[in-house]
């Protein structure tokens, strides 16, 4: 894969989440080997939530062509 752009809105930056991120981005492309680009954003929009998913993930995935794949 020729990028990974990890963004963080809400929390810190930390090395274990890129390669975690990393490592995941790089199982993609088992799937689909013309995977041109890989755009993660990871917020917690509640800081004071506890319980449950505190995080929000937007994965936006862009292959050959310009097709364009997104998951929250």
């Amino acid at each position: 894969m020729q990028l990974v752009k990890i963004t963080y809105r809400g929390l810190e930056k930390t090395e274990t989440i890129d390669d975690l991120v990393s490592d995941y981005a790089a199982r993609l492309e088992k799937f689909c080997d013309h995977i041109n680009r890989c755009d993660v954003a990871i917020e917690q929009p509640n800081h004071a939530h506890h319980k449950g998913n505190p995080y929000r993930v937007r994965i936006d995935v862009t292959v050959a062509k310009g097709h364009e794949l997104v998951a929250e």
